[in-house]
């Protein structure tokens, strides 16, 4: 299996290897010298699961990678990069992209310190990662345009033939990722669940709206029954008029 969904698989079972050398930085420097087996691991780590998930010709298309600055080159030359603004990371950036992070806030390639794989775009400019080499170990992150270079959306062909649910469903397999929020795994964050809960809860309101709008509908046609002079539509909508001065807070949890 390749694509988007098997890259994030084979990132997903890294978290939490810490220090070096690791098996990612000894799968690195088998291939490119003992160098690399303490040296700067986040883009070993994209390389690593590339190459474990069958994607090496989509994510690595000039080879491996260890120096952050020529991967995100290797994005500008397909015509596949986006700098890291928030309206791009919004609009394009992909579950299984690479990303880029510059620690001096710019979208310069040159001024790139940092790379990690995006997991879930959160929609508010802001991503959740997976990075090797953040505090010499592999974790998850949210990250914003503030410190975001930039990033690119590799080629899995798989997403050919995928709706935007299916990849994000199989972003989220379950039985992949068995992190529930609060457990000592992922305390800092729960973008899942978040949007879960409030999914949940926006059909809460959608079904007291829809209940609301049937109560109104059946006072009218009451009262329009002891009455045959009433209109029914002006009645509705002085009735909709009256409810609409009065304030509802929906505690909508966070």
């Amino acid at each position: 299996m390749s694509g988007a969904a098997a890259m994030l698989a084979e990132a997903r079972k890294d978290l939490g290897m810490s220090g070096r050398p690791n098996q990612i930085t000894r799968d690195y420097a088998s291939r490119n010298g003992d160098e690399f087996l303490r040296a700067p691991w986040c883009d070993q780590g994209i390389t690593h699961w590339a190459r474990q998930s069958g994607n090496a010709a989509a994510v690595l298309p000039r080879g491996d990678r260890a120096y952050t600055v020529w991967h995100a080159e290797d994005g500008q030359r397909l015509g596949r990069w986006y700098a890291g603004t928030a309206a791009n990371i919004r609009a394009h950036a992909r579950p299984g992209a690479v990303i880029f992070f510059d620690w001096g806030g710019t979208n310069n390639v040159g001024a790139i310190d940092h790379v990690g794989l995006i997991e879930v775009n959160l929609q508010d400019g802001r991503v959740q990662t997976i990075e090797a080499n953040t505090g010499d170990a592999v974790k998850r992150r949210v990250r914003g345009p503030e410190v975001i270079a930039g990033f690119w959306n590799p080629d899995y062909q798989e997403e050919d033939d995928m709706t935007a649910d299916a990849l994000y469903n199989a972003a989220w397999e379950q039985d992949r990722m068995p992190v529930p929020y609060g457990s000592d795994t992922n305390k800092e964050w729960k973008p899942r669940s978040v949007l879960v809960d409030h999914g949940v809860k926006l059909r809460q309101i959608l079904a007291a709206v829809e209940a609301q709008n049937a109560t109104i509908k059946a006072l009218a046609d009451a009262l329009a029954q002891r009455d045959q002079a009433v209109d029914v539509d002006a009645l509705v909508g002085r009735i909709r008029t009256e409810i609409e001065r009065v304030t509802v807070r929906l505690d909508v949890p966070e």
